[in-house]
């Protein structure tokens, strides 16, 4: 199995050959070495790339954890998609015109080759720690909430202090020599899933809402190649939230960052399974990077104060405040749930007035609105308005009630214990899936209509259950 995937030796002899072939395109070089003396290789991509950079900037890294090949893999595919396609696909060769890509294929060359030439499940780099053992997790080796760690056996050991690793300082001199990367993508396995930064408070950050519609519009590129669905998770910080993180770090510097969790193992069968997960993040990654310089100093100011002047029961009125000294529009986006892309797709109007009425809505409805300012002339686009939540008012004849079930009345049922499902109940938790010893589990959650008035009609019913408080990024 491990043959079908490709050597780090490979990577840096298809990087040169890359640029051998495209050197107006393409520019190799070494950010730094790593305690076994590998040289830790970053490919600069963009259409004449002696200007590179002076453009707004993906940042791309990959494998900053031996086991989770997919970053590795990914990238040399990107670039060959790159190579092979630049000259006919005007959407591509629109967004390197514009953007620049920085791709570290592999962050972790040391622990990289130590995972395919002898312990598949090895997650550290491979600094000799003076005590027997190996490795420090380049992941929590970042400064943002960096915590010291004596137990160098753990996986999620972090180092002696934050940057004491050759890799981390490469990429803590490469972004703070680049004040042109705008976003970036860390790549890791597995979950299917994206991990967008935070900031470690509880209040909503201005950039919220671009790390969220960033990460589901990407989602949006990979449903449309496999009909997978990636998560999104960014709620309020959990308290298990990861300490020393690359993702932080970069949010700290400015940049908007997020992980992408690619994938349900992380070294699967290549035909099979990582192949089908490389092909659906191709399209995301153009999105991403057409998208660098709509966060850069070249894009229009962000539209403030965005507000509801009026809701009734079938209409909102939206205003907002920008300078209309500048000649531009605005697009303004509606979804009926959060965390939803900002495509054409619900692309609701193209305005430049400074309100809005949306009309034939559904009474007692949530929606959610999204303003964006685009400049005509050059097509680029600002960030994004935080989120305006706004709930529809109710017909005469209509009112809305919340249930929430008793405690004793939520749990699950397995199919193997029958005798102890009454016991699964009173906790306030659901094990929903399949077990090999208690067999397929079935939630329940059952709720008291008795307060409800005889005479009600249910015209609708929506279930919900909270995010997983408890999910934090590899």
């Amino acid at each position: 199995m491990k043959k079908q995937y490709i050597s780090y030796q490979e990577t840096i002899d298809f990087l040169k050959q890359a640029m051998a072939e495209h050197p107006n395109l393409i520019r190799v070089d070494s950010i730094g070495e790593t305690h076994e003396g590998r040289p830790i290789m970053m490919a600069t991509i963009s259409r004449n790339v002696a200007h590179a950079d002076d453009k707004p900037a993906l940042l791309y890294t990959g494998t900053i954890h031996a086991r989770e090949w997919i970053g590795i893999e990914l990238a040399t595919r990107y670039i060959r998609h790159i190579m092979d396609n630049h000259q006919s696909d005007p959407h591509l060769l629109n967004a390197l015109t514009r953007n620049t890509l920085y791709m570290v294929p592999c962050l972790n060359p040391d622990g990289f080759e130590y995972s395919r030439n002898h312990f598949s499940f090895w997650r550290k780099n491979r600094r000799d720690n003076g005590d027997g053992t190996f490795g420090v997790d380049l992941n929590r080796n970042f400064p943002v909430r960096f915590r010291k760690n004596s137990d160098t056996t753990s996986n999620v050991y972090g180092g002696p202090s934050a940057f004491s690793e050759p890799e981390t300082r490469a990429m803590r001199d490469f972004v703070e020599s680049h004040p042109n990367i705008t976003v970036a993508l860390d790549y890791h396995s597995q979950g299917n899933v994206f991990f967008p930064a935070h900031k470690f408070n509880h209040e909503e950050e201005v950039e919220g809402a671009d790390l969220n519609i960033l990460c589901a519009n990407m989602a949006s590129e990979i449903y449309k190649v496999t009909g997978r669905q990636y998560g999104i998770h960014r709620g309020k910080p959990p308290f298990n939230l990861i300490h020393g993180s690359g993702r932080e770090y970069y949010y700290s510097k400015g940049i908007l960052p997020t992980v992408v969790e690619v994938g349900t193992r992380n070294i699967p069968d290549y035909l099979m399974n990582m192949s089908q997960s490389v092909d659906e993040n191709i399209p995301a990654l153009t999105y991403a990077l057409d998208s660098a310089i709509n966060y850069s100093k070249h894009a229009p100011k962000r539209v403030e104060c965005l507000t509801a002047q009026s809701i009734g029961t079938n209409d909102v009125t939206l205003s907002w405040e920008y300078d209309q000294s500048d000649d531009c529009h605005f697009e303004i986006y509606r979804s009926t749930t959060a965390k939803s892309p900002c495509n054409s797709d619900n692309r609701l109007a193209v305005t430049k007035s400074l309100t809005y009425s949306d009309v034939q809505l559904n009474s007692g409805q949530r929606y959610f609105y999204h303003i964006r300012v685009v400049n005509p002339v050059t097509g680029i686009k600002s960030a994004f308005t935080p989120t305006l939540k706004i709930r529809t008012l109710l017909n005469n004849d209509e009112f809305l009630y919340t249930l929430f079930p008793g405690k004793n009345d939520v749990g699950y049922v397995g199919e193997k214990t029958r005798s102890l499902n009454p016991q699964h109940f009173g906790y306030n938790s659901l094990f929903v899936g399949v077990n090999r010893r208690k067999g397929c589990c079935y939630g329940v959650v059952a709720f008291d209509l008795d307060r409800l008035p005889s005479d009600a009609i249910i015209k609708k019913a929506v279930f919900s259950l909270p995010d997983e408080p408890g999910q934090c990024q590899d």
